[in-house]
């Protein structure tokens, strides 16, 4: 019982910080999509594209960015179950609590999305559904998501090492690392790296593809690699 009342501050940090970060995120990510659709003049289309990667690029870094410096201390803001992964396989958490963290994400990921669905317009809201795009295929779309969300764990455990002097700006290079991520992705998976945000952008717009698994067994594939190189150089 002591043992899940230590554990209970910071799974409630994970929910409320997950919630908080996909709400930013996704609501953000919705409002560069109406702004970029509202333009339509054929010689904006290199612009089009353009600012509608970074604005859901810039939307989903700075969203983690800043979430991530208010409840790193309570929980160390994962908010997302590929790092719980690589925290558990680095041994920088239990069994229980990597369990606890992952249904808080969960929840919390469902909470935000579906904050960000009900306060905004019918006619905004893009859903952020995770699906491959026509011209890629399974197997790249799940090795892009492997290798974005090993890259992303891993400057999350270097970053947050405690033998890190700077350890308290690893909010920024996460975030910005989130950022480089989605830049490379958001054309081609939709830049998931988050297991818990496919499974609840899904969950709440109803609509599970015949290729979210890709999203689940990829990041987590990632976090298992980044956590035995992270474990080999420390």
């Amino acid at each position: 019982i002591s043992e899940l009342q230590r554990w209970y501050i910071p799974a409630t940090g994970e929910f409320i910080g997950t919630a908080m970060f996909l709400y930013l995120a996704v609501g953000g990510a919705d409002a560069v999509s109406l702004f970029t659709h509202t333009l339509t003049y054929v010689v904006l289309s290199i612009i089009l594209h353009i600012s509608g990667v970074l604005g859901v690029a810039f939307a989903f870094g700075m969203g983690l960015m800043v979430t991530a410096w208010a409840f790193g201390r309570i929980s160390g803001a994962h908010f997302n179950p590929a790092i719980t992964l690589a925290c558990l396989i680095a041994g920088d958490h239990s069994f229980g609590k990597a369990i606890m963290y992952l249904i808080c994400q969960l929840l919390g990921a469902s909470l935000g999305v579906a904050m960000a669905r009900g306060t905004t317009p019918n006619n905004v809201y893009a859903g952020g559904i995770n699906v491959l795009h026509n011209e890629e295929t399974l197997a790249r779309g799940f090795f892009l998501e492997f290798w974005l969300s090993s890259i992303l764990c891993f400057v999350y455990l270097t970053t947050t090492d405690e033998r890190a002097r700077s350890s308290f700006m690893a909010p920024l290079p996460i975030g910005f690392t989130l950022f480089s991520c989605h830049l490379f992705a958001v054309r081609y998976t939709n830049a998931s790296i988050n297991p818990a945000r496919a499974f609840a952008t899904s969950l709440v717009s109803r609509q599970f593809t015949s290729d979210h698994w890709i999203y689940w067994l990829g990041p987590f594939g990632g976090g298992i690699f980044a956590a035995t190189l992270y474990m080999f150089f420390r």
